[in-house]
């Protein structure tokens, strides 16, 4: 998952920075503020570019690009540039202070960047600038072509009245969807386990877990330990309570916030002209329309749902052996637990063995080994870290051909109080060249939740978190190796396109030679032996009908809410769809949309991008499977055609040149051994 700036929702926008010290130098960014110099630097930052902004329109003359597009370009790219910790510490920040300052900022900026976009007069401008035949390069065209979008997406087009409904509603929704991180960072649900059912789980996942009052622990319910605990716990009472507390995290407070969303959401299609907010948000996508979408998933869950049927009562078989009990129904909280079963029984892959050949740090190493040799870049530790915490990591990246300096990497990927709670890159500062013509180089960040180190053994990795890892260590070269001169258009990609890099990637974990490569146990040093290594691969697709049905519904329930009008009720639609598209009915009384994240954090009527992104990805890989997994000729051409344009071309243009033919969807739907559907039901 990418993982853009809190506030800002507008395409354009990134997360908020500091300009380097030095033209072409590593950017140095002041993380260690005080709420007071949070609150101080960012209304300073933000008066004296609406002074800038002022004056840009009051210019008279001729429009043109050099005089409207180039400087409202790089006058929010200074405000960005100016404010990147202020806005930041709120992901990362264990202070609550801090943590509330730079929420405080976020909002502002945000409120700041809705206001120019439904700017009137700026649209005028823009478009003055566009007629006056004065937009020249690629570069230029595509960064006008943006920034006009954006600004009629925003409202700048409406009557006076509906474009300061549009603002108020706007500003509202950003409240709403910042509340709901919050609550989420905050959030410490916890569940007490007894000595017994503790002393089934992993030592060094227990290890760091504090007693309770009356004896046993206590186990934090979060993203750090769902996957562990429930691979693990042999009681089926733990199971379950840790799986409703699990999906009743903040179920009162955000249920009521998204249902708000929502409606809000609605509202604003309707202002802009569109039938609900999906139609609005996929008109300038890829898929382009909600019933595009909608035929793509039901074709695949139709095709795929007979199969999940069939994983679920595998995993019904293997409980009521398991148990004795011939009657035995899997539950929702059992999923999780037999899967790693059958995985350890039938195909010998057990993940706590698996475990122990990816220790922390030597997995990071070999994952950026991998990355050296595949995308020509060095990475050098920088010790001290210049971080906003003593956790953090921090690599310079530069290239290896030239031993030009590219940008810095960061890695923060243990837990902490109020810290942001999934797995998430975070692309923190895009690259950009100045208006003196240097270059400012960008950083980025990886924040996840693993379990910390227990003792004098080091954390230890699951193949899924090697996994995860590579895919958002994928994000973050994307956000370092663009080379779009503009901010704008070295941020990412097309939003249903945004994850197919970083999917593509995630191939290379599931490579014997990868694998080999990669993987030293902790206390021999060797590599996961051949007969690990075959059942892990041969273990790839099992239950993937069923994990797939499910990435099917969530992305049918988020199309579902926004599409549905402003009154939904979101527990209900869960309800139903997870009946009707997967084999696992849902759990009466939780409430799982309350901690989905993705669909307050930018992913709204997008959620589907995830699997329309991968038919993109997986046709993407078979460049390296044919050219070879480390070959440099092929790595360059993917750095050069993929993650150097970024946003400057279209994604089927950019897959286009790096594949030397038009993406076809073979190799994706070829996981499922299914055909290739029609033409309108692919992307």
């Amino acid at each position: 998952m990418i993982r853009l700036a809190l506030a800002l929702t507008l395409v354009f926008v990134s997360p908020v920075y500091t300009v380097a010290a030095t033209p072409d130098a590593a950017t140095q960014v002041n993380w260690n503020l005080t709420p007071a110099q949070i609150a101080a630097t960012c209304k300073t930052a933000i008066a004296q570019t609406q002074t800038r902004l002022n004056a840009l329109l009051a210019a008279r003359g001729r429009r043109t690009f050099s005089n409207t597009v180039r400087p409202l370009e790089n006058l929010t790219a200074d405000l960005n540039d100016e404010t990147v910790a202020q806005q930041f510490l709120f992901n990362v920040a264990t202070d609550p202070d801090v943590q509330q300052a730079s929420l405080n900022c976020n909002n502002d900026e945000s409120s700041f960047f809705t206001d120019l976009t439904a700017s009137p007069q700026l649209y005028a401008a823009l478009s003055a600038a566009v007629r006056s035949n004065t937009v020249r390069d690629v570069y230029q065209r595509q960064l006008t072509a943006i920034w006009q979008d954006t600004l009629k997406r925003s409202g700048a087009a409406l009557s006076t009245a509906r474009r300061l409904e549009f603002v108020r509603l706007s500003k509202e929704l950003t409240d709403l969807q910042n509340s709901f991180a919050q609550n989420l960072g905050n959030d410490a649900a916890t569940i007490l386990i007894t000595p017994a059912q503790a002393a089934v789980l992993p030592s060094d996942f227990t290890a760091n877990l504090k007693p309770a009052s009356g004896g046993g622990l206590v186990m934090p319910v979060n993203e750090s330990t769902v996957t562990p605990f429930l691979q693990n716990e042999r009681d089926e009472a733990a199971r379950q309570a840790y799986y409703l507390a699990y999906n009743n995290r903040q179920a009162a407070t955000n249920t009521q916030l998204l249902e708000r969303a929502i409606a809000i959401r609605d509202r604003l299609a309707h202002l802009l002209g569109y039938e609900t907010w999906a139609a609005y948000q996929l008109s300038n996508r890829t898929a382009k329309t909600p019933e595009r979408v909608e035929t793509f998933l039901s074709g695949l869950d139709k095709t795929l749902l007979p199969k999940a049927r069939t994983d679920i009562l595998t995993l019904t078989a293997l409980k009521a052996t398991d148990t004795g009990n011939p009657a035995a129904v899997l539950q929702p909280w059992d999923y999780t637990y037999y899967d790693n079963m059958l995985h350890k029984t039938q195909y010998a892959v057990d993940q706590n063995q698996i475990r122990q050949y990816f220790p922390i740090q030597h997995t990071i190493d070999a994952v950026l080994d991998i990355y050296h040799h595949l995308l020509g870049v060095d990475f050098k530790p920088v010790v001290p870290a210049n971080a906003w915490n003593a956790d953090v990591i921090e690599y310079s990246v530069s290239d290896s051909a030239t031993g030009r300096f590219i940008g810095t990497t960061y890695f923060d990927l243990y837990p902490r109080p109020h810290k942001y709670g999934h797995f998430a890159s975070f692309p923190i500062l895009p690259v950009r060249r100045l208006p003196n013509g240097t270059y400012r180089p960008p950083f980025a960040a990886v924040v996840g939740n693993w379990p910390r180190p227990a003792g004098a053994q080091p954390g230890l990795l699951s193949h899924d978190e090697v996994v995860t890892f590579f895919h958002e260590f994928g994000h973050n070269m994307a956000a370092l190796l663009a080379t779009a001169p503009y901010e704008t258009l070295s941020n990412g990609f097309v939003w249903d396109f945004v994850e197919a890099p970083s999917q593509m990637l995630e191939n290379f974990v599931w490579q014997p030679s990868i694998l080999k490569q990669i993987s030293s146990n902790w206390q021999t040093g060797q590599r996961l032996p051949d007969d690990l290594i075959d059942s892990l691969i041969k273990s790839r697709y099992v239950d993937y009908a069923y994990a797939t049905t499910r990435q099917i519904m969530y992305s049918q329930i988020d199309m579902t809410y926004h599409t549905s009008g402003p009154h939904v009720d979101t527990t209900s639609v869960w309800d139903r769809l997870a009946s009707e598209l997967t084999p696992m009915p849902a759990v009466p009384e939780t409430h799982p949309q309350a901690s989905f994240g993705h669909l307050m954090g930018g992913y709204d009527a997008g959620y589907y991008g995830y699997l329309w992104s991968k038919v993109y990805a997986q046709d993407m890989f078979t460049a390296f499977l044919q050219g070879g997994l480390e070959n440099p000729a092929v790595g360059t051409r993917y750095r050069q055609d993929i993650l150097q344009p970024a946003r400057t071309y279209d994604p089927d243009v950019e897959v286009q040149r790096f594949l030397g033919r038009p993406m076809n969807p073979n190799a994706f739907y070829a996981e499922f051994n299914t055909p290739v559907p029609s033409p309108s039901s692919k992307p």
